[in-house]
């Protein structure tokens, strides 16, 4: 009998793991001990999976990101950020690097005008769940094929990059300047919302 853990730190995680409960063909099990497992599921996950953790196992990934340009964390912040028209989720093996295992799917959708890292997060988690009902009894007889990631340069998106591409205190200073037009974004209503950025004035009275 095959033994099934999910690993998942997210409800979309749990929505398909209580899927699964149901749906699991009665050949397979369900266990609660990563360790006793020959299937894992990693949905949205908050751990990487050491190579030490998936020897002997057969593990299956669900990233929120087109691999293998968007490997790491924060990917609907960097595709909006790059200005992408679209993005997705790519459903892979694990191995023993980070998001670099085969790939077996890549779905994609449009990233909208009006779309924010939340609204593709919501967007990402309904994909993942349609792809997770569709594949799952595939996946856990062996019907699929993994194709090999494309060696890529693309780097690698950490969350300590994304805490530096909030800070907009360049972006302020870069756009300040009397009587001009400073550093703004544009809401939901199609309104500037300026950045304000206004320096304490040195004085200037010893300056040749």
């Amino acid at each position: 009998m095959k033994k099934i853990f999910f690993a998942t730190a997210r409800d979309i995680g749990r929505e398909c793991f209580k899927w699964a409960k149901e749906n699991t063909p009665p050949d397979c099990c369900i266990v609660s001990d990563m360790s006793e497992a020959d299937i894992v599921f990693s949905v949205m996950y908050d751990k990487i999976l050491s190579p030490e953790t998936i020897k002997n196992k057969t593990c299956f990934n669900f990233h929120p990101g087109v691999l293998p340009e968007y490997k790491g964390v924060g990917i609907y912040s960097w595709v909006i950020l790059n200005n992408e028209s679209k993005t997705g989720i790519t459903l892979h093996l694990i191995d023993s690097g980070v998001d670099t295992g085969d790939i077996i799917e890549i779905r994609e959708f449009l990233i909208a005008d009006s779309d924010t890292a939340h609204s593709l997060f919501l967007k990402g988690e309904q994909t993942i769940f349609k792809m997770f009902k569709e594949w799952y009894h595939d996946l856990l007889a062996g019907h699929y094929i993994a194709v090999p990631q494309r060696k890529s340069q693309d780097k690698m998106y950490l969350s300590k990059d994304l805490k530096k591409a909030k800070n907009l205190t360049r972006y302020a200073k870069a756009f300040h300047f009397p009587n001009k037009e400073s550093a703004y974004y544009i809401n939901q209503k199609s309104e500037k919302i300026y950045i304000d950025y206004t320096p304490k004035e040195k004085n200037n009275e010893n300056i040749l």
